[in-house]
């Protein structure tokens, strides 16, 4: 049998935020959002790193840290993608 270990924050003072559940195992967080643009939907996040989400759920603002956080886990992933579009486009440039 498979332990998975899950965790599940009901952060109580953060107005944007009505929970998060992180998925330590499989590196997934799942954000239930109060307000804004997903106000009332659950969004998954995969490969979200979990030094992130500790720093998510010790901080005093927790829905302000966690757009920090999803903001730099865009733009990783983004310029991570971009390096493969990029190797892997014909274009005229020599990589070397």
């Amino acid at each position: 049998m498979r332990e998975v270990l899950v965790e599940k924050i009901v952060p109580k003072k953060s107005s944007l935020i009505e929970f998060l559940i992180y998925n330590k195992q499989d590196n997934i967080l799942q954000v239930s959002y109060k307000r804004g643009k997903h106000s009332g939907k659950v969004i998954t996040y995969r490969d979200f790193p979990a030094d992130s989400f500790d720093m998510i759920i010790t901080s005093e603002s927790q829905g302000r840290t966690l757009l920090r956080e999803l903001k730099r886990y865009k733009k990783e992933k983004d310029s991570f993608f971009k390096f493969f579009i990029n190797l892997f486009t014909k274009n005229n440039k020599i990589p070397y």
